[in-house]
């Protein structure tokens, strides 16, 4: 019998990036201003992100109710 390849789990090689610099080119990125930047990651306790990790905290602090 043919054996079955074992499926592995997918693992992202995506690089992290600090968030200083992720900040420095926040317009050329995510095309928000640096504030907006800081203010997604508020809370965050990591200090090196992906860039896909960090798309997804602007659009979801972007679509935030203001109160």
């Amino acid at each position: 019998m043919a054996e079955k390849p074992e499926k592995k789990a997918e693992t992202t090689n995506e690089s992290k990036y600090p968030i200083d610099e992720l900040s420095a080119h926040a317009e050329a990125l995510f095309n928000v201003r640096p504030e907006v930047l800081v203010g997604a990651l508020h809370g965050v306790n990591q200090r090196e992100l992906t860039i896909d990790e960090v798309k997804k905290a602007v659009d979801q602090f972007l679509k935030r109710k203001a109160i």
